[in-house]
């Protein structure tokens, strides 16, 4: 089964999105943030990367940046409830950065699934969707 690394400042959502991919049968691997979630890459292999964009340390598309440098065939999806961003437009940011995938917050766990596995699925040569 894939392997997941959730790489999110809020604990609450990191246990919630683990559980929902638990539950699935998927791997999960959890980074408090961007920092830890690049020394969690660089010990093991992950098949998706599912990052915030406002965290400490590392944020999420410095994070992007860097997983698209190093493991350019990572998948990734990266997710914002805006924060202290407050803008929509850094998740087009993310997507034009190579992101696979991008979810705005709140969302629902069927949500976050379906992404989960549509991402999965895709084979590296795949053009992602249009955003």
């Amino acid at each position: 089964m894939p392997r997941i690394l959730i790489i999110d400042d809020d604990e609450t959502i990191r246990t919630v999105l683990a559980r929902t991919l638990e539950r699935a049968g998927y791997t999960v691997v959890l980074a408090g943030d961007g920092r830890a979630g690049l020394r969690a890459l660089e010990k093991e292999t992950m098949d998706l990367v599912v990052t915030d964009i406002v965290m400490p340390e590392t944020e999420g598309l410095e994070l992007l940046m860097q997983v698209r440098a190093r493991w350019p065939e990572s998948k990734i999806i990266v997710m914002s409830g805006g924060g202290r961003l407050q803008d929509p437009g850094y998740l087009n940011t993310a997507k034009l950065m190579g992101a696979d995938e991008v979810l705005a917050k709140p969302f629902g766990g069927n949500d976050f699934l379906i992404t989960v596995e549509t991402v999965l699925a895709r084979r590296s040569d795949d053009p992602s969707p249009a955003a």
